[in-house]
C-alpha cells in the first residue's frame, strides 16, 4: 500500500517539475512587453495609413482598415505613432456547390490572404512581417440584393477575422521588443 502513495506522489514531483522547468519558457501575450510598455500602448501606437487598393477592392479595404484600427487601438485615444503597418491583399472566389438544373452555384467561398509588414516609424526596422489567411463562406440567393448583401457581409466577416489575426501576431511580435 505504501508503494502506491510513493508511486502517485513521484508522478505529482515529477509534473511539478517539468512545469516549472517550462514556465520561464512562456510570456504571457497581455502582459508588458521586453522594454517595459503596456502591449496596449504599443499597439495604439501602430499607424494604418489610408489603403488604396483599385477599386474592385476599395470596399475590403475600408472594412479592413476600420477593422485594424479598432483592434489596435479601440480607445480611439490619438497616441503618439511608433509605427507604420503595410498592407498588401489577394482574394479568392470558389463555388464548391453548383445547382445541377440551373448550373447556378448555391454557395460561394472568399479566401483572403492579407501581407502585412509592421516597420518603425522611421523605416529602420523590420518588426515582424508575416501573411494572414481567412475564410468566409455566403449563401447564394435567387434574388440578386439577398446575394449581393450575403457576399458584403461575408466580406465584413473575412476583414474583422483577418484584423483579429494580425492584432495577435502583431501583439506577439511587440511582446519581444
Amino acid at each position: 500500500m505504501s508503494s502506491l502513495n510513493f508511486k502517485g506522489f513521484a508522478r505529482v514531483a515529477l509534473v511539478a517539475g517539468l512545469s516549472l522547468g517550462l514556465s520561464a519558457c512562456f510570456r504571457p501575450l497581455y502582459g508588458p512587453t521586453a522594454s517595459g510598455q503596456q502591449l496596449q500602448d504599443a499597439l495604439a501606437a501602430i499607424e494604418i495609413p489610408e489603403i488604396t487598393w483599385p477599386e474592385p477592392r476599395a470596399r475590403f479595404a475600408h472594412y479592413l482598415r476600420s477593422e485594424l484600427i479598432f483592434a489596435l487601438n479601440g480607445s480611439g485615444a490619438e497616441v503618439p505613432k511608433r509605427y507604420v503597418l503595410t498592407l498588401s491583399y489577394n482574394q479568392g472566389l470558389t463555388t464548391p456547390i453548383v445547382d445541377t438544373e440551373s448550373g447556378r452555384a448555391l454557395s460561394a467561398t472568399i479566401t483572403g490572404n492579407l501581407t502585412y509588414t509592421l516597420k518603425a516609424k522611421d523605416g529602420s526596422q523590420v518588426v515582424a512581417t508575416g501573411v494572414a489567411t481567412a475564410y468566409a463562406s455566403y449563401d447564394r440567393f435567387q434574388q440578386r440584393f439577398a446575394t449581393v448583401r450575403a457576399a458584403r457581409d461575408a466580406e465584413i466577416r473575412l476583414a474583422k477575422t483577418l484584423a483579429e489575426q494580425v492584432r495577435t501576431r502583431l501583439s506577439a511580435a511587440l511582446t519581444r521588443t
